[in-house]
């Protein structure tokens, strides 16, 4: 279901009543995964591989060198029979790129270059992530050592490049130097976005490689002759020198479907080569889909009851791109009028508010506790009040098999990502660890966005990883509490009321004689505790300053803000 509130867009997908994944897009904060750049390097950083790109953002992007490496046509092809997921970039497009090899410590003159990186499969806004995987079924790794995915992902199979054989990120790009980039990551606390050089664009089928020779499937398409035709099927409609993901939504398409959908996206990219030349630097070439008809192209399926949308204009919008791209779909759209706001009559508002608090009931009585932190989110296991198993052992495997679930859901709902720690309930039996472990595996498997786990560790924890393309939901929709700046609490009103006895001490020395009357303004809880329990206090530094200590409530002050003022004797110094 679709909801706009003005400039504000939500979209719900519902599974047997309860929400499963949330999204948010507003008018003034589109998300630019998956929008394209015409980009300057502003600096280069060897001492983290990486370099600096202006793309016409806040904060200069960031591009790390295993997202754009670089080496000749004939040695990477030599190194790589059959082509695998390098890929043969045209003279043309490594020009439209930037990344032709005329950079300080290229030494090839005039010869073209190749790009290997991994694929931004899923394009902008990752509803349904269809990341293609190795031969083996390995996951392809990004290599980056601050990428938190990367500590817990599959070892990559022999043969892989290591990271000594990598070029430098000064033997590939110099300041000022001009490319193309594509956001794979939003900006996230005070990090820019994050870049690739391997361009992707989705489509309804289909995620088009402009830049690459790779043709990957989807790795939730499992049937194997199913796999085999749509690769065939794909490889005969390409061209040399581009490459296709095929999406999950692909299983069962004929040939002409998948033939339209990639002309339109051929179309796309023709349009975003085109702005190359005449665009001045920086730029944006090419912006994704606005979340309704995003959440469109990426969830209406087959397996998708109904599309709700609850306004008229978006309604319309809609019924033109289903028409276009997806005509088989069209009797699964439905315009809701009804005076009663769509989350609230379904039920969503109260469910959305419950499901995204800081503390989540499980259905036997316990809960967890999730908690966001700069480096990695924890979340907490608690029985509550579940005592139904036959011993502690029971309870706690019950509890935890419960949370594994809710846990899994939770991810998805918020879009977490990133470090996750879970502190799951303590067990001794070997079979109830086991059992938690199998169905952690089995959760993560089902995720949408790549995501791994280790086992239980002895203290109890488990360790995950799940790809973060951008802020979770809570950091969208919630601010910093300025009263406690975020951290979650306030200081009590005796430690601010001892903070305004030490402050009035500090300046009781210099300003004895000098001084009519002292005035503390702070916040009616401290005023209270002040007069009513530091009263002995607040007349020793009277005496001592030879004035008067007046305590001034304030409705409008913090907890922790307070204000220590002076009225000087006519004669005396200011103060």
């Amino acid at each position: 279901m679709v909801n706009r509130t003005a400039g504000e867009v939500r979209v719900a997908l519902v599974q047997e009543g309860r929400p499963s994944a949330f999204y948010v897009e507003r008018d003034r904060d589109r998300g630019i995964v998956g929008n394209i750049y015409k980009g300057r390097v502003v600096r280069v950083v060897p001492g983290m591989q990486s370099a600096f790109v202006d793309v016409g953002l806040e904060r200069a992007a960031f591009l790390y060198v295993g997202d754009i490496q670089l080496e000749d046509q004939a040695e990477a092809q030599a190194a790589s029979p059959g082509g695998g997921a390098q890929m043969d970039v045209s003279p043309e497009v490594a020009r439209d790129l930037g990344l032709l090899s005329s950079s300080p410590g290229g030494g090839r003159g005039e010869e073209p270059t190749i790009i290997e990186a991994r694929s931004l499969a899923g394009g902008g806004n990752e509803v349904d992530l269809d990341w293609p995987v190795a031969a083996n079924g390995a996951a392809t790794p990004s290599g980056d050592p601050r990428d938190p995915e990367t500590t817990l992902r599959p070892v990559p199979p022999a043969g892989t490049r290591t990271r000594k054989d990598k070029p430098r990120i000064e033997q590939v790009l110099r300041a000022g130097q001009e490319l193309m980039v594509q956001v794979s990551k939003e900006p996230i606390g005070t990090k820019g976005a994050r870049l690739t050089t391997q361009l992707a664009i989705p489509g309804r089928y289909l995620v088009y490689l402009p830049t690459s020779s790779h043709v990957g499937v989807s790795r939730r398409i499992t049937d194997t002759p199913e796999r085999e035709r749509l690769r065939e099927t794909v490889e005969a409609l390409r061209r040399p020198q581009e490459g296709f993901i095929v999406r999950t939504v692909c299983e069962g398409r004929s040939e002409e479907t998948l033939a339209a959908d990639i002309e339109y996206l051929r179309e796309v990219w023709v349009g975003v080569r085109s702005d190359v030349s005449r665009a001045k630097t920086p730029a944006a070439l090419h912006t994704e889909l606005d979340l309704v008809v995003r959440a469109t192209r990426d969830l209406l399926s087959n397996k998708l009851d109904r599309l709700i949308v609850d306004d008229a204009t978006d309604h319309q919008r809609l019924g033109r791109f289903i028409d276009r791209f997806m005509p088989g779909m069209a009797g699964k759209l439905s315009h809701y009028s009804d005076p009663v706001p769509l989350f609230e009559a379904t039920g969503m508002e109260r469910r959305l508010n419950q499901a995204l608090g800081r503390k989540v009931r499980l259905p036997s009585g316990g809960y967890i506790v999730i908690d966001h932190t700069e480096a990695l989110t924890a979340i907490d296991v608690n029985s509550g009040r579940f005592t139904g198993g036959k011993d502690l052992e029971e309870t706690s495997r019950l509890v935890n098999l419960e949370a594994v679930k809710v846990v899994s859901e939770q991810l998805r709902l918020r879009d977490i990502g990133g470090l996750i720690i879970i502190d799951f309930i303590d067990m001794e039996d070997p079979a109830g660890r086991a059992a938690v472990e199998a169905a952690m595996a089995e959760a993560v498997a089902a995720d949408p966005a790549r995501a791994s786990s280790l086992p239980i560790s002895d203290f109890g924890l488990v360790e995950m990883t799940r790809r973060r393309v951008r802020e979770n939901l809570a950091s969208n929709l919630h601010a910093d509490c300025e009263t406690c700046g975020g951290r979650g609490h306030v200081k009590s009103v005796e430690t601010v009321s001892y903070e305004i006895l030490r402050e009035v001490a500090r300046n009781v020395g210099g300003a004895a004689g000098s001084v009519r009357e002292l005035i503390v303004r702070c916040e009616p809880g401290v005023s209270e505790h002040l007069t009513r329990h530091e009263r002995p206090a607040l007349d020793r530094l009277g005496r001592e300053l030879g004035a008067p200590l007046k305590i001034t409530p304030e409705d409008h002050f913090g907890r922790e803000r307070f204000a220590v003022s002076f009225q000087v004797r006519p004669g005396s110094a200011n103060r």
